[in-house]
């Protein structure tokens, strides 16, 4: 352990998390963003939705370096308010905490909401709207009594749940692209020559504001740096990004290709993976 580490008491466990649980827990949060921030970037920006995911990868990828040098060189848990805390005022911690908390928040219920209707779409009945809302409370509320008493998270459920994820991204894909292959891109080329709405900078930058949604989660992983072996934070940022980097713009182009822009706009956006997998499938 070097002095600066002595100084802060710093040191991580021998035999802490290694690359692929530290992966899955703060990666089932980034990657759970595929299933509606491909519908929202298509809402606001139409054909230009790839384009703004892929800005979004390019941001992470110039933010990547910059956090894993904060984060490895103070590995407290606490993310950006611990490195704000030791670098900066109390009060610009505190704030960076209630924007992080805020975000948090968003994000769970729109998460919440989006898995409610997915689950809507097992069943063939219409859902009221008070009926959603209701059950996205619940969902909610089924969470925050598991906190409460202490139920913490299992990193070997959490990795069962990261490989079917991703294993089901990819089945998802594959099924698009051997579709795209019989059926012709005729749909993909309709979509292209619609106008979004808006010139193409504002169209991106609505877009790009959007898809900065399917990047929450991506500092999750410093939350629990004290836990993960040596040297193991950096990679876990890497693989993040690949995963979103990857993903996000795929099912944008898969779902450009498969659906028009009018019935992406109607229905199909609250649970777009579903019937892009409805309709390869």
């Amino acid at each position: 352990m070097s002095d600066s580490d002595s100084q802060y008491g710093i040191e991580h466990k021998r035999g802490g998390l290694g690359q692929l649980a530290s992966t899955a827990i703060c990666g089932n949060d980034i990657t759970s963003s595929c299933l509606y921030v491909s519908a929202l970037a298509i809402l606001v920006s139409g054909r230009w939705a790839p384009l703004a995911l892929l800005i979004v990868g390019g941001l992470l990828y110039l933010f990547r370096p910059i956090y894993a040098e904060v984060v490895g060189a103070l590995p407290l848990n606490g993310g950006a308010y611990n490195a704000l805390l030791n670098t900066t005022s109390k009060f610009r911690a505190s704030l960076a905490a209630c924007l992080t908390i805020l975000s948090y928040m968003a994000t769970a219920v729109l998460s919440a909401n989006e898995a409610i209707h997915y689950l809507q779409g097992l069943f063939p009945m219409e859902w009221s709207d008070p009926t959603i809302i209701g059950l996205t409370i619940g969902l909610l509320a089924t969470f925050m009594v598991l906190t409460i008493i202490g139920i913490s998270e299992s990193a070997t459920v959490a990795i069962c749940i990261f490989i079917f994820h991703l294993a089901s991204l990819t089945l998802l894909v594959l099924v698009g692209v051997i579709f795209v292959l019989f059926e012709g891109v005729s749909t993909l080329e309709t979509n292209l020559a619609t106008p979004s709405g808006f010139n193409p900078f504002v169209a991106i930058f609505f877009g790009f504001a959007a898809a900065l949604l399917g990047i929450s989660g991506f500092e999750s992983s410093a939350n629990f740096v004290e836990q993960q072996a040596e040297g193991v934070f950096p990679k876990t940022l890497r693989n993040m990004w690949i995963a979103v980097t990857i993903f996000n713009p795929i099912m944008a182009i898969l779902a450009l290709s498969l659906i028009p822009l009018d019935e992406l706009n109607g229905a199909n956006k609250n649970a777009l993976l579903a019937n892009i997998g409805f309709i390869a499938g």
